[in-house]
């Protein structure tokens, strides 16, 4: 098989020789997809046994599974041919049945053609190896329900491969991979695996290509994310448009005052050697204009820390801000975080009474859409240009996607509750006239 494997290129590579049995791979156009799904297929099909040492019967199958048989077909059928060539002509094809969609290899064994749109089509067979090839395009349940539970006899493994289509499945699967955490002493193997390629991650792709693609008049900033970069781009609900949020080089020279707001995650932990992540806290540091009452969101800090270092980024960042205040939301992590926050405001020196953030009574959702949409449509909320500014516009596009994170805009969100502004223009009100000259009412 050392001919296959040297038709990877280096990204192709470092997929094929991962352990993982479940493999998610979010990868852009014109990576390679179908040709690196095609000498996967080839290559499980020619072996005689699984990484476990079980001998693969002929009664042991490989599928490729695409959106639509006809689009299965379509691209797997003369890939395979291209690659693997006829027995006849000393290539690894014995035979093949179109009208079955199956293509049998010298090895006895068969790969199988099949589409997510006909289900009942991938009942029925044992399998050690299956693509799913776009499966950000099928259902949830073909997975879950049919074809993960085909491969429990040979402890088969699984290829998921695809450019995103929002945040969906796909995005929940990739995401359940990437923060999936490999335990020697209890696993034999990782479980899985996350990868995610650009399209220029492609050696052979030609530069001239993917540079015309990307400056086309009819290219958005949120098709070259999806289709090229290959970012889990959702068109979210419209809520917070990232356009309306001003970028600017510095805070105004006007009278203001610092909010600090925090949305803490449970924090990183460790268990007889395993590490459970969750998601990440965040620090918004946000400046209010004391008459026009417009926000200037100064810095976001964001990490997964235990909670001593959060305290101590919380008590360093609010040891730069002389006369902020400060607000943590109120829970579990909000009691965690306190005795550390106390400890380092006695060692710097800085003391500042931490403020319960509450919720209200009202659901995560609709307090963000309150607090930041009517703000940013007028213009009322401007971001301090930082590192930071794409991953905050990003959830601000996502919103309100229940599997996009929210944590960036819930903490900014968080300042209402702190910052009590006069939102009004006297010059607005023409009729306006003082009846006191002394007390101006």
């Amino acid at each position: 098989m050392k001919e296959f494997r040297a038709g990877f290129h280096p990204g192709q590579m470092s997929i094929h020789t991962s352990p993982a049995r479940f493999k998610i791979v979010a990868a852009g156009r014109r990576f390679g997809k179908s040709h690196y799904a095609a000498l996967e297929l080839i290559i499980a099909c020619l072996m005689t046994e699984n990484q476990h040492g079980q001998k693969l019967t002929t009664e042991a199958g490989v599928y490729y599974v695409a959106p639509t048989f006809d689009q299965a077909k379509r691209i797997m059928w003369p890939k395979i041919r291209e690659i693997a060539g006829f027995e006849r002509t000393g290539g690894l094809i014995r035979s093949e049945n179109v009208n079955d969609g199956w293509i049998e290899l010298i090895s006895g064994r068969r790969i199988y053609i099949r589409g997510a749109d006909n289900p009942d089509s991938l009942r029925g067979i044992a399998l050690s190896y299956v693509v799913l090839d776009e499966y950000a395009d099928m259902k949830q349940n073909v997975w879950s329900e049919i074809v993960e539970p085909a491969l429990m006899d040979y402890e088969g493994e699984a290829l998921f491969i695809g450019t995103p289509k929002g945040k969906n499945h796909f995005y929940k699967i990739f995401m359940k991979a990437l923060h999936y955490v490999y335990d020697p002493d209890n696993d034999m193997y990782p479980m899985y695996e996350a990868f995610h390629f650009k399209s220029g991650d492609n050696p052979f792709l030609k530069k001239q290509e993917l540079k015309r693609m990307m400056e086309s008049d009819t290219s958005s900033r949120e098709t070259i994310k999806q289709e090229i970069e290959a970012d889990f781009v959702s068109g979210g609900g419209k809520i917070l448009i990232p356009s309306d949020f001003k970028v600017v080089k510095h805070l105004p020279e006007g009278q203001g005052r610092f909010y600090v707001a925090c949305d803490l995650a449970g924090f990183v932990r460790e268990r007889s050697g395993k590490v459970s992540r969750t998601d990440e806290s965040v620090i918004a540091t946000v400046w209010v204009e004391d008459w026009s009452a417009d926000w200037y969101i100064y810095d976001i800090m964001h990490g997964r820390w235990d909670a001593r270092e959060t305290a101590l980024r919380i008590v360093k960042t609010i040891s730069k801000m002389h006369g902020c205040r400060l607000g943590i939301e109120q829970g579990i992590t909000h009691n965690a975080v306190l005795p550390y926050i106390d400890d380092y405001m006695r060692e710097f020196h800085r003391y500042v009474t931490v403020e319960p953030l509450k919720h209200g009574g009202v659901n995560k959702y609709s307090r963000i859409e309150w607090a930041l949409q009517g703000r940013s449509q007028r213009g009322k909320i401007k971001i301090v240009e930082g590192e930071w500014n794409e991953w905050f516009l990003d959830q601000c596009a996502d919103f309100p996607d229940p599997l996009a994170f929210d944590d960036g805009i819930d903490a900014v969100a968080y300042v209402d509750q702190m910052a009590k502004a006069i939102f009004a223009d006297f010059d607005d009100y023409e009729e306006w006239e003082a009846l006191d000259p002394d007390a101006g009412y």
